[in-house]
């Protein structure tokens, strides 16, 4: 018999409760569980979108034209994460599209969806790129450090590794900083941390 999924999330949720405190575990995931997606609340979607048309076109100039229609109460949040995007456009000699692969990562009853946003060539080789906004609007808590990524970069292998190109390498894009992370092929203390933090999930899941 086919296990039932009982909680499936996004990625960047579930990378949130692991690095939420325990003291505060609870409450994200009665937030996680009673969260309702509409476009309106999705922070970054214009500019996740707008990287998209970027790549998939090659017209850099729209990062710009979306500038000219950003709200003000996001005006200097998107202009930074745009500024460091440049920044990191610049720094590359050859980028050119494919298009990602979408899935889900599962563990028992638990499932995890992995969508990153850009499949690149970047001079030649071909990398799953997760774009990572949330420096630019969240307190150090959550800085990307080494830890976060080799997480991301698990999930994304494990969902999506048979479905790239050859020799894909797996990617977080540090937006504000337009900083390319590729992190290190995970080993065995990735796969018990992430265990380890399903399961914990899943407990206070069935329990809010």
């Amino acid at each position: 018999m086919d296990t039932i999924v009982k909680a499936k999330v996004s990625l960047t949720s579930f990378i949130d409760f692991m690095i939420t405190p325990d003291a505060q575990k609870v409450r994200k995931v009665r937030e996680i569980k009673n969260f309702q997606y509409t476009r309106g609340r999705d922070y970054w979607l214009s500019l996740r979108e707008c990287l998209v048309d970027v790549h998939s076109t090659g017209d850099i100039s729209l990062l710009d034209d979306l500038l000219k229609d950003t709200p003000k109460n996001r005006y200097n949040n998107y202009r930074n994460a745009i500024k460091g995007y440049h920044k990191f456009f610049k720094g590359v000699k050859e980028l050119d599209w494919f298009d990602p692969p979408k899935g889900a990562w599962s563990l028992d009853n638990f499932a995890c969806s992995v969508n990153p946003e850009l499949g690149i060539y970047i001079n030649g080789i071909p990398h799953l790129v997760k774009l990572y906004f949330k420096e630019d609007t969240t307190s150090a808590e959550i800085i990307l450090h080494k830890a976060r990524v080799s997480t991301i970069g698990y999930l994304m292998d494990e969902a999506l590794r048979e479905r790239c190109p050859s020799g894909t390498r797996m990617a977080v894009l540090n937006v504000k900083k337009g900083q390319l992370i590729v992190p290190e092929v995970a080993g065995q203390d990735t796969w018990i941390a992430l265990k380890s933090s399903v399961r914990h999930f899943m407990d206070i899941w069935d329990e809010v």
